[in-house]
């Protein structure tokens, strides 16, 4: 879970007066005490899901023909990956080239600040709503059989595999009848009710499938995901994120064993804004061409399409918007001398206003 940390800075001034709250670029040992928080920048995570199918062949599939009559039966191990799905999500991490100040001078009101764990800005004298809970995966282990645990001591013993072969099909058979008398009702000892009858199914179907298995074989399928980040300061063209082997699987870039896969990132700033939307209003922001920075400093985010590939395929494409392909803009400081609290929420990928409210 991602820490928030949450600033009160009341102890340095007083409750008397509501005078003005100042941001700057941020020196050390230079700035007075405050605040110092830093704005994202927009990282790019390419998750690549693949499938692993792994087959294992049994240890009497050379007689699964003769005695249970199933054909192509392969005694080769062998294993098969696919990508199953690419996805393209924001992340971010705190641009700590630019940090800024939040100077709280002395008789004044201070706001309350929200930092994530990194130092990001999240939220001014509020809580951001964004939950913070992991998402936990749900899988479920398919029950691993040991054949030979279902096996009898004639089994075992004898010293031939064909030997082995004929008794472990006729053991498949017999069990196959059982089961075939149970759900007819003929079996002479018949369970009271359903409940018993299905423990007893399930126990017969796990043994059948454990003895099948020495002659089919066992097949395991495996999901994983990898994740690829990208932090692009500029337009990126087919950049080599790594390789995927059908055989071996997502691949570093440099292991020459698989096909390459790329990304485009082809950006566009968005024009500054003269305001921005709040609870029944609209704000000043501070004019773009004022450089001195008396107000809060916020991320006015560009956007960019970014398309995931092959040498043959488009795996992944979507329009995100990125923190460093836009700019930095500035509330007017006028919004924090009023006695009234400004609550103040951004977003936290992209260091953008989500809301400014009274």
């Amino acid at each position: 879970m991602k820490k928030i940390a949450i600033v009160s800075a009341l102890l340095l001034g007083g409750m008397a007066s509501y005078a003005q709250t100042t941001v700057s670029n941020y020196t050390p040992g230079v700035t007075a005490e405050g605040v110092v928080y830093y704005l994202p920048k927009t990282v790019i995570n390419v998750n690549v899901t693949v499938e692993k199918t792994t087959y294992t062949p049994g240890e009497l599939c050379q007689y699964a023909d003769r005695y249970l009559r199933i054909s192509n039966i392969s005694d080769k191990e062998d294993v098969q990956c696919a990508i199953k799905e690419v996805t393209v999500t924001p992340s971010a991490i705190a641009n700590t080239e630019k940090p800024y100040h939040i100077k709280f001078t002395t008789n004044s009101v201070a706001p309350l600040v929200q930092l994530d764990e990194a130092g990001i800005l999240m939220a001014i004298n509020t809580t951001h709503p964004e939950s913070d809970a992991a998402e936990k995966a749900s899988t479920t282990d398919a029950k691993e059989l040991n054949p030979r645990s279902y096996m009898t001591e004639e089994m075992l013993m004898t010293g031939s595999k064909a030997k082995m072969a004929e008794l472990v099909a006729k053991e498949i058979y017999n069990i196959r009848e059982s089961k075939s008398l149970l759900l007819r009702g003929q079996n002479d000892n018949m369970p009271k009710d359903g409940e018993a009858l299905r423990i007893i199914l399930d126990g017969i179907n796990e043994q059948e499938q454990a003895l099948m298995q020495l002659f089919v074989g066992t097949t395991v399928t495996e999901v994983t995901t990898q994740t690829f980040q990208v932090i692009p300061e500029s337009d990126i063209e087919h950049l080599l994120l790594g390789r995927f082997s059908r055989k071996l699987g997502v691949l570093h870039k440099d292991d020459l064993g698989g096909a390459p896969l790329y990304i485009d990132i082809k950006g566009k700033q968005v024009a500054a804004a003269d305001t921005v939307a709040t609870t029944g209003k609209k704000k000043q922001l501070m004019p773009k061409t004022k450089t001195k920075l008396d107000g809060l400093v916020y991320n006015l985010p560009g956007k960019a399409t970014v398309k995931v590939y092959n040498n043959t395929t488009t795996l992944a494409e979507a329009t995100m918007p990125l923190a460093q392909f836009g700019t930095e803009e500035t509330l007017a400081t006028a919004l924090f001398t009023k006695k009234k609290d400004i609550k103040i929420t951004l977003e936290p990928h992209t260091g953008a206003l989500l809301k400014v409210e009274e």
